[in-house]
């Protein structure tokens, strides 16, 4: 979703001979400040407000230019001013909520965009921004009626289509999103963000080739389009399109979700490395998204030391103590401040693009990762059972964009538990805990979730298993990358790891995909499934 704020500068005052001094300096800086030479135009304003210190329109100027420039307080505080000066501004009011709300202040956000429709109930930017924070603050219901309410009263506004997209989106009403973008765009056919916009919801329905033109579309308006190019890799992987795809992977580094490394260690003034011969220096690697992820591609270590490297390995503390038995690795917290002396870095998750991966060179040796064998003989006997045994993970980490449509929740996956011969093993961990109050688990299936501490507990269970039935999240990566037997539940618009219409996953050998049949809430396909083939897998 995108704010939009009220007009480039506040409109000249007219003014005739007599007029006073400041207003001549008032619509000198304003055409300065339409020309777009705003270093000329703020001292202006400021001059203004020194011979004029309550002039409103000076002080909502001067909070626009803090604004486009990123400097937020300031511009919080100039709108304030205008806002004090005169008490009906709309726009001041509208801006000033959207400037809260980029500062994380949803709740003040609110009650200025509420007040600017108090002055003008059909202030049309303020409805369409109202209804991107309402979305943001999952009130999705209340944000498509002031999206609604702002084409009714403009039905010829694009921004209101395109911020409605997404609160359609997250409603599950994806065609609906699809036609909302397309309306966005036939009104203004050169605005990048509605192409992507466009891609993301075609993205939801699996039609890849489509979002990829939508991606690129964008990208044709607004070459720099960051999330742009970051999606179309992203698409194109899914594809098994390796060569072209991990290069537009990359661009994930300009997003601003991907600092938050930056914001704790500050820019690297050591060189980032491209694959060349290491001759014993010091490499960081660091994993920058889910630990999922990190389990993933830390296969590539081995790789990475075969180069000539001393690795320092920076992960999400929860994985310290898992990682910590790779070979001739040192590990550090990625909140470890300093991180040991390395010579030269590269991210965890562009070792595919340094070791140019392909489709068919994946590397899939498994296991890379191995449980304690004392731990799992532990285990095992704390496990027990005469049947077959398996582990059961039915959610995801709940503050992960779309986790609700990965995440089947135990609800859906009770059917699993009345197939004859199974003696299962609850693994859940964290939030999806909470299922367990609503749908109590039954007597043949072992609930360990508070008796584990870390992943290195989850490694030892999953070694004694015979199966591990999971939803999308970390432990699927873990019992995989163990060599485990794993029943992975997929979302119906999946990871682009696992790509489309197949069973079977080039990075796990001894994975299969149980693919959601639409998307959803409902899981009763795969889970039908599942059981089919559970109940033989036990007969045997």
């Amino acid at each position: 979703m995108k704010d939009q704020t009220a007009g480039q500068a506040a409109p000249l005052e007219a003014y005739s001979p007599t007029s006073t001094l400041y207003a001549l300096i008032f619509d000198e800086a304003v055409n300065l400040h339409r020309a777009g030479q705003v270093e000329k135009a703020e001292p202006l304003y400021r001059a203004v407000l020194a011979l004029y210190p309550t002039h409103a329109e000076a002080s909502y100027n001067l909070g626009v230019i803090y604004h486009a420039q990123r400097r937020l307080p300031e511009a919080v505080i100039a709108y304030r001013d205008a806002i004090f000066f005169r008490s009906d501004y709309v726009d001041a009011y509208s801006n000033l909520g959207t400037v809260l709300k980029e500062q994380g202040k949803r709740k003040e956000a609110l009650i200025f965009y509420q007040q600017a429709l108090r002055f003008m109930p059909q202030h049309v930017l303020s409805l369409s921004n109202l209804g991107v924070l309402l979305n943001d603050m999952g009130r999705t219901e209340d944000a498509v009626a002031a999206f609604h309410q702002a084409l009714a009263l403009s039905p010829d506004y694009e921004w209101a289509y395109l911020n409605l997209s997404p609160a359609l989106l997250e409603r599950g009403d994806r065609e609906g999103s699809i036609e909302a973008c397309r309306r966005a765009i036939v009104l203004k056919p050169d605005m990048p963000i509605a192409h992507y916009n466009l891609g993301a919801s075609l993205k939801t329905v699996n039609r890849i080739d489509e979002t990829i033109v939508a991606f690129r579309e964008a990208i044709h308006h607004n070459p720099d389009f960051v999330e742009a190019h970051f999606g179309l890799g992203q698409m194109l992987l899914m594809q098994g399109k390796y060569e072209a795809g991990w290069p537009e992977y990359e661009w994930r580094w300009k997003q601003q979700d991907y600092q938050w490394l930056r914001n704790i260690h500050g820019e690297f003034s050591q060189p980032r490395w491209t694959g060349e011969r290491l001759n014993g220096k010091t490499i960081l690697i660091y994993s920058e998204q889910g630990m999922g992820d990190a389990i993933q591609y830390v296969r590539y270590i081995p790789r990475v030391i075969a180069k000539g490297g001393k690795v320092v390995l920076a992960v999400h503390p929860p994985l310290k103590p898992l990682f910590a038995a790779i070979d001739g690795v040192t590990i550090t917290g990625l909140d470890d401040v300093p991180f040991p002396p390395f010579d030269v870095y590269c991210p965890l998750l562009s070792l595919p693009l340094v070791f140019k991966t392909r489709f068919t060179t994946i590397p899939t040796e498994v296991p890379y990762l191995f449980a304690d064998p004392a731990a799992t003989d532990r285990w095992r006997a704390r496990v027990g059972g005469t049947g077959l045994r398996v582990g059961i993970v039915w959610a995801g980490n709940p503050t992960q964009k779309g986790d609700h449509w990965r995440s089947p929740r135990l609800a859906s996956v009770q059917p699993l538990f009345t197939v004859p011969g199974v003696d299962f093993v609850a693994l859940q961990m964290g939030p999806g805990r909470d299922d367990i109050r609503a749908c109590p688990l039954p007597s043949n299936v072992l609930d360990l979730g508070e008796e584990i501490k870390d992943f290195r507990d989850t490694a030892a269970i999953m070694a004694g298993l015979d199966l591990v039935i999971t939803s999308c999240t970390a432990p699927l990566h873990l019992a995989c990358a163990l060599g485990v037997p794993t029943w992975g539940m997929i979302p119906f618009a999946p990871h682009f790891l696992w790509q489309l219409d197949r069973s079977d996953s080039p990075w796990y050998p001894t994975l299969r995909l149980y693919r959601q049949d639409t998307p959803g809430g409902d899981w009763s396909g795969a889970v039908g499934r599942i059981a089919a083939d559970l109940a033989a897998l036990a007969k045997r």
